[in-house]
């Protein structure tokens, strides 16, 4: 049996409680948040930063591997009697064909090809260059193939195509029958600080 004494005791309570935090352990947190935030944001951005530029210098990349594929396919696919070059300009030309004869000697009949220059005005000509051309309302350069302009999100301003010619028609040297092309990209992308250089090289 509780007396009347021992249910008091047992029922005060305590109004006061000293636990808490002093303001020295408080002005110590907030000094060090102010450390170590400033630190975490500078990595995060620098992550964020650098996530950026590898994803810009890529699709990059992807877009001049393309143009030398595709140059490389412009200088294989279709056949072509020589290569000239004006201005950083590579011209592919298709100046002649094959002419077939029908011969008849002692009642047989045989025949015999030769090569004969086309008409300058049909003559079958692809040119390879950088031009002019307006993305987004910014005027860039771009890679055009036989007057097509490859679409891409470098400005290609800087960059240069040279002719390496290694055999030239006898009768007139700016004719070239064999050589190595050489592409030097230098490509300009607002993402990224400096622009992206890329070199390539393919014989024909």
């Amino acid at each position: 049996m509780i007396t009347l004494h021992q249910w008091k005791e047992r029922s005060k309570v305590k109004i006061l409680d000293e636990k808490g935090l002093t303001l020295v352990e408080v002005l110590a947190v907030l000094a060090i948040t102010a450390i170590v935030l400033p630190v975490i944001y500078g990595v995060f951005h620098t992550g964020i930063n650098l996530y950026n530029k590898i994803q810009v210098e890529g699709q990059l990349r992807d877009d001049a591997d393309y143009a030398v594929s595709m140059m490389m396919n412009s200088f294989n696919s279709i056949p072509f009697d020589y290569a000239t070059t004006d201005d950083g300009r590579i011209d592919l030309v298709d100046a002649e064909q094959t002419a077939i004869t029908e011969n008849t000697k002692d009642n047989s009949t045989f025949y015999t090809y030769s090569k004969e220059e086309i008409d300058p005005k049909i003559t079958n000509t692809r040119s390879i260059e950088f031009v002019e051309n307006t993305v987004d309302g910014k005027e860039i350069q771009s890679v055009s193939i036989d007057g097509n302009i490859m679409e891409g999100n470098g400005d290609y301003s800087a960059s240069s195509l040279k002719l390496r010619c290694s055999d030239t028609d006898r009768n007139d040297r700016s004719k070239c029958l064999h050589g190595i092309i050489e592409v030097n990209f230098t490509i300009h992308n607002a993402r990224i600080e400096r622009p992206l250089t890329l070199e390539s090289r393919f014989g024909f």
